[in-house]
């Protein structure tokens, strides 16, 4: 199942601003670059579940990391993002636009994974 990221709307605003220095000043070979960058590695981002692991897409990057890796899963109350807790010691914050149902999605495909309120947790932790 696919899961579509939030915009950030600071890298949106970040964008925006180096476009518009690029079309009404001269220093277009400094603000190019960056706008390419911010462009090529920012967007599209989507969160993919698999049969075997979870995909997530960011631009040109692609990370895949399988459900065994994965220790703990919570979303955060403030700021609405999934912290992802894998292998020995590896995060990852991702913002999908539902949280609640991609944590019910990958619950579904976690089953070594306990569920605990609003965050998925090691069954012997």
């Amino acid at each position: 199942m696919t899961h579509d990221a939030k915009y950030d709307w600071r890298i949106v605003a970040a964008i925006a601003l180096d476009l518009m220095v690029f079309l009404i000043g001269r220093d277009y070979w400094i603000t190019l670059p960056v706008l390419l960058v911010l462009a090529i590695c920012a967007y599209p981002q989507t969160y993919v579940t698999t049969a075997t692991g979870l995909i997530v897409r960011a631009g040109l990057v692609r990370r895949s990391i399988p459900y065994q890796a994965i220790t703990s899963v919570g979303v955060a109350d403030s700021t609405g993002e999934v912290e992802i807790q894998y292998g020995l010691r590896s995060e990852l914050r991702i913002a999908p636009v539902d949280p609640a149902g991609f944590l019910g999605d990958l619950a579904k495909r976690t089953p070594h994974l306990t569920r605990r309120g609003r965050k998925l947790t090691a069954a012997f932790a």
